[in-house]
């Protein structure tokens, strides 16, 4: 018997036993294994419920892509269980063979393999299994992604309740979000929180940015970012509680509105360079175009008018000045604020000298 034989028919029994429910299961819980060193976390799910929410690090190899999925749920849902069943072992047994030299590459790199699923059910436990029976050297994540985020979510309750935030405030354009990312290279705990969303928070704030991320997804990568130390202080940009689609936890956001303030103040040409340097790329262009139509809902028929002329004539840097002048500026309430410190045109090193002395204090 050939090995891809062996697969089918080891895969092909296992799965009768699970849907009768005569297997004993051997379960890794995500508390026990999230500060291990060489694993590998596999989602087995499809690429569309992995694109949407996966576990930081995981990589993705479905067990049964989009449209097979959608083909087996549909049939599950309409149908007969039974007939769902039948499908999904026809179409994951075709793939056994390439599935199995995937996870033998992994096994090379790493000391323990992971894999799950939504709830731990049928696609994990079938696969699991069936290479178990092999003599790999494989695990399952008991309750998967759901029983992951149900964690999570209860110890981002407790962290955000535990950490400390430094908060840059200012101006569009005045380069606070490069500031953060300077900051954690530099060594300095921070919350990039428009890095984590993927949006820079305005209208325009998606532009040159291609995928949207999931609230799901923010969320873990705020636990990721402050899981190793929830006591310490952590530098983030003062933000609106919206950020694009997604919204900050209200105990974070009600944190940084109480935090101790830094305001980073810039002349108007610095911000507009900034501004341009971010958003306007050749390769985002269309994208501008299309946003702009929906920021005219915000200003007047005339200003739109005079905007989209200096749009099309490429007067960017002059129409940013106006921008900010006539609608960004006007919108922001960061006056109202008491700062610790107001830096006016200064440089990073400055910046940071100031927060590192800060967080010592």
């Amino acid at each position: 018997m050939s090995r891809s034989s062996q697969l089918i028919l080891i895969f092909s029994r296992i799965c009768c036993i699970i849907f009768i429910g005569e297997i004993m299961l051997e379960e890794l819980i995500y508390e026990d294994i999230e500060n291990l060193n060489n694993i590998v976390l596999v989602d087995v799910r499809s690429e569309i419920e992995y694109k949407n929410a996966h576990i930081p690090g995981a990589i993705n190899i479905p067990i049964l892509d989009n449209d097979e999925r959608r083909e087996v749920g549909t049939l599950y849902d309409r149908v007969s269980y039974e007939l769902a069943k039948i499908k999904a072992v026809e179409y994951v047994s075709k793939k056994l063979p390439e599935l199995y030299k995937k996870y033998l590459d992994l096994e090379k790199n790493y000391e323990e393999i992971v894999i799950y699923c939504d709830r731990g059910g049928y696609r994990s436990t079938a696969l699991e299994k069936t290479f178990r029976a092999l003599g790999m050297h494989i695990s399952k994540l008991g309750g998967g992604y759901k029983a992951y985020r149900k964690y999570i979510t209860k110890k981002l309750d407790e962290y955000l309740g535990r950490i400390k935030v430094l908060s840059l405030y200012g101006l569009t354009g005045t380069h606070k979000t490069y500031i953060i990312r300077r900051l954690e290279e530099d060594g300095i705990k921070v919350l990039d929180l428009e890095k984590y969303a993927n949006h820079r928070g305005s209208i325009f704030g998606s532009v040159g940015l291609k995928e949207k991320v999931s609230q799901k997804m923010f969320d873990s990568y705020i636990y990721e970012a402050i899981k190793k130390d929830p006591d310490a202080t952590y530098i983030t940009e003062g933000e609106s509680r919206r950020i694009g689609d997604i919204i900050l936890d209200e105990k974070l956001y009600t944190k940084m509105l109480s935090s101790d303030k830094i305001l980073i103040e810039a002349s108007l040409d610095e911000r507009a360079k900034n501004i341009s340097e971010d958003y306007l790329p050749k390769d985002n262009e269309e994208e501008i175009l299309e946003t702009f139509e929906e920021f005219k809902k915000f200003i007047s028929k005339e200003r739109y008018e005079k905007y989209k002329e200096m749009l099309l004539a490429k007067d960017y840097i002059e129409l940013i000045k106006d921008m900010m002048k006539s609608y960004y500026d006007p919108k922001y309430s960061y006056k109202n604020y008491e700062y610790i410190k107001t830096f006016k045109d200064a440089s990073y090193e400055d910046i940071k000298e100031f927060i590192k002395k800060h967080l010592t204090l």
